[in-house]
């Protein structure tokens, strides 16, 4: 039985994801399909058209793909169903390439297509991390009840019934010690703040999506700055051998998956670092659909 293999390329705007795409399909060995996808949360359901002159479309059938076609989805109201039920869909392939935004959550390869930076700039940047708006009120709450003993003993009324809590109006000193041990595992909102605000590792701005990349191509051109693009690579490799990243990036499972990071000349047929972009995803495509 032949399965078909799933490859998401994204990256900002301008970036290069189209040209990778095409030098994807022109080096293919499996039948591909190739989907132009675009998240938008207006829409009740998900839309699916294949314009003659849509100009990705165009170029991905130039390109060689078997069918090609714009798939606009309302992210979280939409089931993963609604894009295999697209007429896209219906036809065979051994591969799918989806540009853009993801509506699977299962992919064989996510690849993030990365412009070349102007000048060398950190990946990864330290930003404080904010307390969520229902923790913060929880956290105000629990404190007015370890201020004021009355406010205690109606939450006793409400979670364990009146009884425990005419027990507590007679019993000054059954407060206190109820008080004692919720202060012990909670601290005043002061303190919770201060701690929600503790800085931690993220990815800067524009980066987003490039941590869970199994393949990241920074898309060098003549008369850029090849040192910031290999410091970009760099920081790609570092961020699963830095444990401290790893933890607060990817989380404490961090991410197992082994990522390859080149610099390349996505529009030079001949250049190494393309050559590599692209075999690794003719591996995924071969492992799945073999």
């Amino acid at each position: 039985m032949i399965e078909r293999a799933y490859v998401h390329v994204g990256g900002p705007p301008g970036s290069g994801k189209t040209t990778f795409i095409e030098a994807m399909l022109a080096r293919a060995d499996a039948l591909t399909l190739a989907a132009r996808c675009l998240r938008d949360d207006t829409l009740a359901q998900a839309r699916e058209s294949a314009p003659r002159t849509h100009p990705e479309l165009r170029r991905y059938r130039q390109a060689g793909a078997a069918g090609a076609a714009v798939y606009t989805f309302p992210g979280r109201k939409s089931d993963t169903d609604d894009f295999f039920m697209t007429n896209l869909m219906m036809d065979y392939s051994q591969a799918v390439v989806l540009e853009g935004d993801s509506p699977l959550a299962y992919l064989d390869l996510s690849v993030f297509v990365a412009p070349a930076p102007v000048r060398t700039e950190p990946l990864f940047v330290r930003r404080a991390r904010r307390q969520s708006p229902d923790k913060a009120a929880g956290g105000a709450a629990l404190h007015r009840l370890l201020s004021e003993p009355g406010d205690l003993v109606e939450a006793l009324a409400r979670i364990s019934g009146e009884p425990l809590a005419e027990s507590a109006r007679n019993n000054a000193a059954l407060v206190d010690k109820m008080r004692a041990i919720l202060g012990e595992v909670s601290a005043e909102p002061t303190s919770t703040s201060a701690q929600g605000s503790k800085k931690h590792w993220s990815v800067a701005d524009g980066y987003a999506g490039i941590e869970h990349a199994g393949l990241v191509v920074v898309n060098f051109h003549h008369g850029d700055n090849h040192r910031a693009a290999e410091a970009l690579v760099a920081d790609v490799v570092r961020l699963r051998k830095d444990k401290e990243l790893a933890a607060d990036i990817l989380g404490f499972r961090g991410n197992r998956i082994p990522v390859t990071a080149v610099v390349a000349d996505l529009a030079d047929p001949n250049d190494p670092g393309r050559k590599k972009a692209i075999a690794r995803t003719r591996r995924a495509i071969r492992a799945r659909s073999s």
